[in-house]
Formats: C-alpha cells, structure tokens, sequence
C-alpha cells in the first residue's frame, strides 16, 4: 500500500502542476481524474477507511484534502490488467500501455467510478425556459421525545 500511495501523491503532484500551466495557457479550467489499479487505496481515498500504517496517514490526509478542495474531478478504480502503468514498472508486456502508445488515448475500462455531483444549478425541464430548479431538501423526520 505504501508504494501505490507514494506513487499516487507524486503522480497527483505533477499532473497538478501541468494542469495549472496548461489552465493559465488557454484560460479554461482542465479537470484531472485519478485512475488507481489499488482497490485498497481507492478505498482509503474514497470511503473514509484509514491504512494501516501510521506514516502514511499524512499522504493519505493530503490526497483527501486535495479532493475535498476539488482539485481531483474524480477517482476510478481501473483493472491491473488494463494499467497502462504497469508497462512502466513491470518486465512483462503490457497491451493497455501499446494501445495508449498507438492511439494517443486511454481506453482502460474503468471498474468503479466516484464522480462528484455538479456544481452548477440544473436547468428545469418546467416552468419558463431558463428557470432553474429549486435545491432538493431531505424530508425531515419529525421526532417523538
């Protein structure tokens, strides 16, 4: 866990940093998702569950600081055998990183995603054109004490 983290906090670092030049290049804000092949991490990153290792927590407080500011779009959890990563790190072949190599994009299936809500007020389907809907509440229950 502690290297797919490592390796998660200095990708996120550097994808951030391009992001930001390439956003102040064209003056358009460029969403940056997070693709992991670690159903563990992805679990620390999305659910709220803490590693196991107590040097880590700090990585791991960053990561979800840095989604909770909204400078990750979203995660996904992608198969090991569609990583183009591990064409990177490993001796063995691997199709995905040819793929991506040929065709200029990433086709890996992604098995789970978790993508934030919009941010932006929907457009109502009735009343005037232009009108947006009001915000959904949550019933409230009432309490017998």
């Amino acid at each position: 866990m502690a290297g797919e983290l490592y390796a998660f906090t200095a990708a996120f670092d550097e994808a951030y940093m391009l992001r930001y030049d390439l956003e102040r290049f064209y003056d358009r804000h460029i969403p940056l998702a997070v693709l992991t092949d670690s159903k563990k991490l992805f679990d620390v990153m999305t659910r709220g569950s803490h590693p196991t290792e107590k040097r880590l927590l700090i990585d791991v407080a960053a990561a979800r600081e840095a989604y909770g500011r909204r400078e990750l779009s979203n995660v996904g959890l992608v198969a090991s055998a569609n990583n183009p990563a591990d064409g990177l790190t490993k001796v063995k072949a691997c199709p995905a990183l040819d793929a991506l190599l040929l065709t200029g994009s990433n086709h890996a299936s992604v098995e789970q995603w978790v993508v934030r809500p919009r941010t932006e007020p929907r457009v109502s389907d009735h009343g005037s054109p232009g009108s947006v809907d009001p915000a959904v509440r949550a019933p409230r229950i009432a309490r017998s004490d």
